[in-house]
């Protein structure tokens, strides 16, 4: 008996100490961690503050990656628009050396005057000298020399010998002169006899420094380069310190992509190892290339700028942060030690109302960097249309023209080019003013526009010169066309007084010219005719007979 109750007393006093542990394991959880009000304050700035710079610091990244993709877009833009000039300018010389070709000593074999009309043509022309060559490449003349005087009898680009074989202008790269020595570029075209024959290569010669002043006519950004290279991947102007870098391969990165694609943009380190944002674009009329570079390290000093403004700007605000946070401890701990006074004076009936406690939080700065606009339709439209008529221009007309003889020859399809020439243009800008010539070509681009079809194209070749693309046109439509061409540009014009109308000529493909040069010389022809045999008419060009493949 009296073991039991003392069994029962242990377990009792077992199961009190076990309630006491577990009561005391418990108020040990539900205490609260004691935490200063400053620390607490310093880590909410800190939280408030870091975010911002962090967000900061991805959106500098974020405009870094940006502006990297801005500047290789805007280094392809360059690229492009320095191409479409070297396009242009080597096309107007081909068309000075073809009308050059065409001259009567050279078909007659009146060598001497034709070496006269020559020395007194380059004084006019961006060219180093004109040099004749024969069938065996020869020179029979070169400017740089009296005529009769001894000429090389080889050494002459072996590309040129294709002018003899295909009749084609050609190019050539970078090459030494056998006469003088020097690093010339060569633009040959094919010089016929009266027999349609091909007896001459008529060059043009070209020095690296005349290329050189087409490119320090371009916008080039400071900083940036800018360089054109030949069909062999030999630079052969740039835009700064040329004399040192003509002459030399372009890096062979660059070679590699310019063979593969028309145009593009890379990254790529120089000799002296700088990086470059590199952009590239390839003629395809001449075979040559242009590419502008942009070092990176312009666009990582910014960034680098932008990093260090975010670092200060950021521990400016961990300053003022901590500041604010002690001003604020110190607002709270003289609330709290009032509130304590007041609990005693309510404890005595002295009832006090609670102040009320102002604390200014910091907000946390964060603008969004804005993004960059969209860029090359205006630039585009700028680089591919006449600014006063809006319409194509000569490169936009060339590259239609080319195109679409290369879908005719596919499908054995037709099209008409028209040149066209204002009559007594002349006669409104002196006469009524240039403002009165400007309007009369406005309203000439909107009457030609309302003629012609949406799939023809029209473009202003300069000055009062225009010319259109009729598409799957044959004869009888490209003679209506300008039929009524020639009616609706005749018609008076509001505001000039002086009376004006368009002389036109006509070629046809594949009847007047199989490629875009025998067209345009056919159409002039044409165009000449109607111009001295009366104006304000059209005519068609003449078909040639086919030239003896001997």
């Amino acid at each position: 008996m009296s073991g039991k109750p003392k069994a029962e007393g242990r377990h009792d006093s077992n199961e009190k100490a076990t309630a006491a542990c577990a009561a005391a394991h418990v108020h040990a959880a539900v205490q609260p961690r004691h935490v200063s009000l400053r620390t607490s304050l310093l880590v909410l700035v800190l939280i408030c503050v870091l975010p911002g710079a962090a967000l900061c610091a991805y959106l500098v990244l974020a405009n870094y990656q940006l502006e990297k993709r801005r500047v290789a877009s805007e280094t392809e833009r360059l690229a492009g628009q320095i191409l479409v000039e070297l396009d242009r300018e080597l096309a107007a010389m081909e068309s000075g050396l073809r009308v050059l070709a065409t001259a009567e000593p050279l078909k007659s074999g009146e060598l001497y005057r034709f070496h006269e009309i020559a020395r007194a043509a380059i004084k006019s022309q961006t060219a180093y000298a004109y040099v004749l060559i024969d069938p065996q490449g020869r020179q029979i003349l070169n400017t740089l020399r009296p005529y009769g005087a001894s000429l090389p009898t080889s050494g002459n680009p072996t590309q040129l010998a294709e002018i003899f074989e295909s009749g084609k202008t050609i190019l050539t790269d970078l090459f030494v002169t056998p006469l003088a020595g020097k690093q010339v570029i060569a633009l040959g075209v094919p010089v016929y006899g009266r027999d349609g024959t091909i007896i001459y290569t008529l060059v043009l010669g070209l020095l690296p420094e005349q290329l050189n002043q087409l490119l320090n006519r371009q916008p080039i950004p400071n900083g940036w380069l800018a360089a054109i290279i030949d069909g062999s991947g030999t630079v052969v102007a740039f835009s700064r310190d040329g004399e040192q870098f003509v002459g030399r391969k372009a890096l062979p990165d660059l070679r590699k992509r310019l063979q593969d694609e028309m145009h593009g943009s890379m990254s790529t380190t120089t000799e002296d190892g700088t990086t470059v944002t590199t952009a590239y674009a390839r003629s395809a009329r001449w075979n040559w290339s242009v590419a502008t570079g942009a070092p990176k390290a312009l666009i990582e000093t910014g960034m680098f700028r932008l990093f260090t403004g975010i670092g200060l700007i950021a521990l400016f605000f961990i300053i003022a942060g901590s500041w604010l946070a002690a001003v604020i401890t110190r607002r709270v701990l003289s609330s709290v030690a009032y509130l304590n006074d007041a609990a005693l004076a309510l404890r005595e009936g002295k009832p006090l109302a609670p102040p009320r406690i102002q604390l200014y939080e910091a907000e946390a700065v964060g603008e969004a960097i804005v993004q960059a606009s969209h860029l090359m339709a205006e630039v585009h439209h700028r680089a591919y249309h006449d600014p006063l008529t809006e319409l194509a221009n000569r490169a936009l007309f060339y590259e239609l023209l080319q195109h679409q003889l290369a879908v005719a020859e596919r499908e054995n399809g037709q099209l008409a080019e028209l040149a066209i020439d204002l009559d007594n243009f002349k006669v409104v800008n002196d006469e009524e003013g240039h403002p009165a010539g400007d309007h009369l070509l406005e309203a000439v681009a909107r009457r030609i526009e309302s003629t012609i079809r949406a799939s023809d194209a029209a473009a202003r070749m300069g000055g009062d010169e225009f010319s259109i693309l009729l598409v799957d046109a044959d004869r009888d439509s490209a003679e209506e066309t300008a039929q009524r061409l020639v009616t609706r540009l005749a018609e008076p014009y509001d505001g000039i007084r002086s009376p004006v109308s368009a002389s036109i000529g006509i070629a046809i493909y594949p009847t007047n010219g199989k490629d875009i040069c025998e067209l345009l010389e056919n159409a002039d022809r044409a165009l000449y005719v109607a111009k001295h045999g009366g104006r304000n008419a059209f005519r068609l060009a003449i078909e040639r007979a086919p030239a003896s493949d001997e």
